[in-house]
């Protein structure tokens, strides 16, 4: 069993991902880059790890085989990428939102086809545990086909409808989507004002296989008032043609399929979960390095196509009309949805 080290960008955010490798038998944290040097003086205190300013530096000095870059959505991905493939990296992690503007995505997308390096997107619920149990439903076909799916979160859409599309196209099983009708409200002016992207989105999606979509990702979503005692930020309903799965991210998730007299339902603490789905990405990234036949569940091509998904919604909702694939949302189109938006 190959040894793995690995190098975390970032020194808020970073040292919760580094908790993860703790244990795990075949993987090591054994550096911290982070500019800020208070937060860097934190991280090396708690990791007892060197820790560098320049990300370079530290590629050239570690030669880590796995970088994990957990960073702000305002820092671009795609300068991560080519240093790490020059240094030997074996896999590079980066955090959800891929990107926040077309350009972005596609300089991200052509750094991953030059260097032919492993990417992987934060989008770590495909590992929480109700995502293991949907993968036993495809298996035996408990659920059927799903034709059918609800998708509400609250947030910044740059944050948890991230995170709420990867779970939709897991369900799916990452099929391309056919059609898409947008609508978008209000400029997300919170927290991080510099992120410029609209305070609510609803779409309606339509997908290869014929499933249908209702997804709303917003400040105060309408989906989410009908579930007591439910965190807003996920609730998902899947319908298939044998039968019903949901899942919300501090409440329940159950199921009833044909032939079942009631429900089950178990509690869900999203907390603990993460913690068994976070390591469990961890663990999958030394898996994937070991075993081409094991792929990580996040690899980038997924996470591109869910970051389509929603660009497509921008679009559809910047010229008022239903669109079809490909939707390809320009630069200077989504600035002018960001201009419409802000009101600038």
């Amino acid at each position: 069993m190959a040894m793995y080290r690995t190098a975390i960008v970032g020194g808020r955010r970073g040292v919760h991902h580094a908790r993860c490798y703790t244990g795990i038998e075949n993987m090591k944290v054994i550096a911290i880059c982070e500019i800020d040097e208070e937060r860097l003086k934190e991280a090396v205190e708690e990791l007892n790890v060197p820790g560098y300013t320049d990300y370079v530096e530290m590629l050239e000095k570690e030669k880590p085989d796995i970088v994990h870059a957990v960073t702000e959505p305002t820092v671009p991905r795609h300068i991560w990428v080519e240093p790490a493939a020059e240094a030997g990296v074996k896999a590079l992690v980066i955090e959800k939102p891929l990107a926040l503007r077309p350009s972005e995505a596609e300089a991200l997308a052509a750094a991953h086809e030059k260097t032919g390096l492993k990417i992987i997107v934060n989008h770590q619920r495909r590992y929480l545990p109700f995502a293991e149990k949907l993968l036993e439903f495809f298996a035996d076909d408990s659920l059927g086909d799903i034709h059918f799916i609800r998708a509400c979160t609250e947030g910044d859409i740059t944050d948890m409808d991230t995170h709420l599309m990867d779970v939709v196209l897991f369900a799916l099983k990452d099929i391309p989507f056919t059609h898409v009708w947008g609508a978008v409200e209000g400029a997300e002016i919170y927290d991080v004002p510099h992120r410029q992207c609209p305070e609510d989105l609803m779409a309606i999606y339509t997908f290869e296989n014929g499933a249908r979509v209702f997804f709303e990702s917003a400040r105060t979503a309408f989906g989410t008032i009908d579930f007591p005692g439910s965190n807003p930020r996920c609730n998902l309903d899947f319908w298939g043609t044998k039968g019903r799965m949901w899942w919300r991210e501090n409440g329940s998730w159950g199921y009833q399929f044909d032939g079942m007299a009631q429900h089950f339902v178990e509690k869900t603490h999203f907390g603990e979960d993460d913690k068994f789905g976070q390591r469990a990405f961890t663990e999958a990234i030394a898996a994937w390095l070991d075993d081409e036949n094991q792929p990580h569940r996040n690899r980038l091509e997924y996470a591109m196509l869910g970051f389509d998904l929603i660009m497509a919604a921008y679009r559809s909702a910047l010229i008022g009309e239903r669109i079809a694939w490909p939707p390809k949302l320009s630069d200077e189109e989504w600035v002018e949805l960001k201009n419409r938006v802000t009101g600038t």
